[in-house]
C-alpha cells in the first residue's frame, strides 16, 4: 500500500513539473526562419537577438490593461522594441485613428521628456496592415543628456482594439529597416 501511495505522489509531482514547464504564451520564441514570434501578441518580427519581456500595468479611468513590451538591447545606442496593448473598446470606438496615432506619438515624446521631437509621420502599408511610420530626431532646443545620440524610428498599427508599436532608438544602422519591415501578424 505504501508503495502505491509513493508512486501516486511521484506521478502527481511529475505531472505538476511538466505543467510548470509549458510555454508561456506571452514569451517570444524563435521561429524556423530565425525571427521571433509572440503567440499572445499574434505577431512575428525580426529582432537582432532574443528580446526580453516587460509587462506594464496601466490604467485609463477605471479600466486597467497591460502593455506587453518586448525589448532587445543590441548596444548602448541600439534598442529595438515591439509592444502591444489591448485598449478598452470604448476608447477605440470614441476616437478616430488619427487621434489614436497622435496620442501614442505624444506619449512617446513625453516619455523621453522632449529630448526627441517628431520630424516625420506618414502612412505605411505592409503585410496587409495599414498604419503610420514615424521618426523623431534629437530636439536642438532640449537639454540633451550627455551621451544620447541617434533618433527614434518606428511604426504603429491598429488591429481591432489592439495597437502594435514598433520602435528603434539609437544611432543609424542597417538593421532598422529589416526590423521594422519584418513585422506581420501570425494569422
Amino acid at each position: 500500500m505504501n508503495k502505491k501511495l509513493l508512486i501516486l505522489v511521484l506521478t502527481l509531482f511529475s505531472l505538476n513539473a511538466c505543467q510548470s514547464q509549458t510555454k508561456d504564451k506571452t514569451e517570444m520564441y524563435e521561429t524556423e526562419s530565425k525571427e521571433y514570434a509572440s503567440e499572445s501578441g499574434n505577431f512575428i518580427i525580426d529582432f537582432p537577438m532574443k528580446p526580453t519581456l516587460r509587462v506594464i500595468d496601466n490604467q485609463i479611468g477605471m479600466d486597467k490593461y497591460k502593455i506587453y513590451n518586448y525589448q532587445a538591447v543590441a548596444g548602448q545606442q541600439m534598442i529595438y522594441m515591439a509592444e502591444y496593448i489591448d485598449f478598452p473598446e470604448y476608447i477605440i470606438e470614441s476616437w478616430d485613428k488619427e487621434q489614436l496615432y497622435s496620442q501614442i506619438l505624444n506619449t512617446l515624446e513625453a516619455k523621453y521628456r522632449g529630448v526627441f521631437k517628431l520630424t516625420k509621420k506618414e502612412p505605411i502599408e505592409q503585410h496587409n496592415l495599414r498604419g503610420i511610420y514615424f521618426e523623431y530626431s534629437l530636439n536642438p532646443d532640449a537639454n540633451i543628456p550627455r551621451g544620447v545620440k541617434g533618433a527614434i524610428k518606428g511604426a504603429i498599427y491598429f488591429v481591432g482594439n489592439r495597437s502594435y508599436q514598433l520602435t528603434y532608438l539609437g544611432e543609424e544602422q542597417e538593421l532598422i529597416e529589416k526590423f521594422l519591415s519584418s513585422f506581420r501578424l501570425i494569422k
